[in-house]
């Protein structure tokens, strides 16, 4: 054998070892490794996967690599220096062993390509969506994933979280919680009716939010359209009830804002075990008689939660980046192992990638 078949060169694909799981799997020379070992469906750590967020980055312990983008957009210079990559902006050139700390042994649905089409759309907020929508056939997910949409020549991929609970056979109609933004161009066109008769193309699922197996604690942190894979999950766990206790905090501006009570009154009580929901308003008028909690989510974790918190705590998060980010912050400073907290965080192009637009 050549040195360079020895290397992987000549192989029409590469074998990636991940460490210290000692998981391996074949990547295309054509794709991503994580768009690799998504479509085998592991469970690789990954959220926006267009290299801006940083959750697939791991360290590069042998073997060659093409960068499909400069990771020196995202990674430090001292990151850099310590072989870390991005695995969705990276491509296999040899056999490579990477050090994956987050790798968990799951496996997910490999994400595939449909198409859809709007058959309902429902406000439940001023800025908020409910829209629902039937598939060409049933997708298969977690609790907790996303979908992509797009249409061609009007807007790019476009991801949105189930906001219900997946079923054993797969869905065929889905719905999503879509927040407009400002200036956005797909929710612009969405709220103004343009695309109700548009087939969409949908590719998915995506995305490494699912519930945990464990027995301790849950913490459920959501913000504006995140609570819809919240719901998802937590819909889904009471159909396995195990005793956990469960505390959700849900940041919104005001009253006007809240939306999805009757759902988690539902959940509170089919759940098995302690419940607590609490909303957390940072923008209500203060002659108002708004009598829960008040300020940034993150200032109210302590309070609200503080008797939940364990070493088998678990933590899930979806929303804004800057409330995640501040609430990440919190959390940590109060004990919550970091590795315990899982999130989506929901980028737009302000945070310079188009997400949820």
């Amino acid at each position: 054998m050549s040195l360079l078949n020895a290397l992987g060169f000549g192989k029409a694909s590469r074998t990636v070892n991940i460490q210290p799981a000692d998981v391996s799997f074949e990547a295309s020379k054509n794709k991503s490794i994580l768009e690799s070992a998504l479509s085998q469906g592991l469970a690789m750590p990954h959220s926006c996967t267009v290299g801006t967020c940083g959750t697939c980055k791991c360290k590069l312990i042998s073997g060659k690599i093409r960068e499909l983008t400069n990771f020196a957009y995202v990674l430090s210079e001292e990151e850099l220096r310590n072989n870390i990559i991005l695995t969705c902006q990276a491509v296999a050139k040899t056999d490579i062993t990477l050090d994956v700390e987050d790798f968990e042994p799951k496996r997910l649905n490999p994400p595939a390509d449909f198409t859809g089409k709007i058959v309902e759309q429902k406000t439940i907020t001023h800025d908020i969506r409910e829209v629902t929508l039937e598939l060409d056939r049933p997708i298969k997910f977690d609790a907790g994933q996303y979908i992509q949409m797009s249409v061609d020549e009007i807007f790019g991929a476009r991801s949105y979280s189930f906001a219900m609970p997946p079923t054993e056979s797969g869905n065929k109609t889905i719905s999503l919680f879509i927040r407009r933004v400002p200036e956005g161009q797909f929710t612009g066109m969405l709220f103004d009716g343009k695309l109700d008769n548009v087939e969409f193309k949908m590719h998915g699922p995506a995305g490494n939010f699912w519930l945990r197996d464990g027995k301790g604690p849950m913490i459920c942190i959501a913000g504006g359209s995140g609570l819809a894979p919240v719901l998802s999950i937590l819909e889904e766990a009471v159909k396995s009830p195990i005793g956990r206790p469960c505390v959700v905090l849900f940041g919104a501006r005001t009253q006007n804002d809240l939306y999805g009570i009757e759902r988690l009154k539902a959940i509170e009580k089919a759940w098995d075990g302690a419940f607590v929901f609490a909303p957390v308003l940072s923008h209500e008028d203060d002659s108002s008689p708004w009598q829960g909690a008040r300020g940034f989510v993150n200032t109210a974790i302590g309070d609200v939660a503080g008797t939940y918190i364990s070493d088998e705590t678990d933590v899930y998060m979806c929303g804004p980046p800057p409330m995640i980010d501040a609430a990440t912050e919190t959390l940590i400073e109060l004990g919550i192992n970091e590795h315990r907290i899982h999130f989506d965080k929901f980028f737009d192009a302000s945070h310079g990638v188009i997400r949820h637009e």
